[in-house]
């Protein structure tokens, strides 16, 4: 006998966790008071008027691939730290450059850097000339994350937060259908 499941189109998974479907990732993507490659410089209070729309939800930045409009995941936490901002995301594993191309290159360790992308609140106003061809910026808005082989910020670095309990969920769904399949077990 076959088994079919059929799905209404409303049909929503409850209480589903990235770890089945993707991997999650966090780690700094900008950093305090440093230079990127870029000449910018950020610093907290530079993601005041970022957090404001955020926290009121006008703003939601995206997760992508190497800055371009190619939607990779989400970012589930934003938190500035002393040091800069700290992210915790998730990568789509439905989709075919995620599980075919990103998440590869991740857990080979090719691929392990965020980058910030947004703009300025009030233009060119929000900058200011710091010398030696830096410039601090005043109001960044903060529009998405991208995952990139070559970041602005070299220490923006990312690790895998499910990794391990990926591959141990996998370990337990094999020997589960084992076990289910098998025609002797213990009880």
């Amino acid at each position: 006998m076959e088994n079919k499941i059929v799905l209404s189109q409303n049909f929503k998974i409850e209480n589903a966790t990235t770890d089945e479907n993707g991997l999650k990732i966090e780690g700094m993507c900008c950093h305090y008071n440093k230079k990127n490659l870029n000449n910018e410089v950020v610093d907290e209070k530079s993601f005041d008027a970022f957090f404001t729309l955020y926290n009121d939800g006008k703003i939601k930045p995206n997760l992508n691939w190497n800055h371009t409009d190619v939607i990779i995941g989400g970012i589930d936490t934003i938190e500035s730290k002393s040091n800069g901002l700290f992210i915790v995301c998730h990568l789509n594993g439905d989709v075919a450059i995620v599980r075919d191309m990103i998440e590869p290159n991740i857990k080979a360790g090719d691929i392990d850097s965020f980058s910030t992308e947004g703009g300025l609140l009030n233009g060119y106003e929000d900058i200011v000339e710091l010398g030696e061809g830096g410039y601090y910026v005043k109001n960044f808005l903060l529009f998405g994350v991208g995952i990139v082989a070559n970041p602005a910020d070299w220490d923006a670095k990312f690790t895998v937060a499910n990794y391990i309990n990926q591959y141990n969920l996998q370990k337990q769904i094999e020997k589960e259908t084992i076990e289910k399949n098998s025609k002797w077990f213990l009880i």
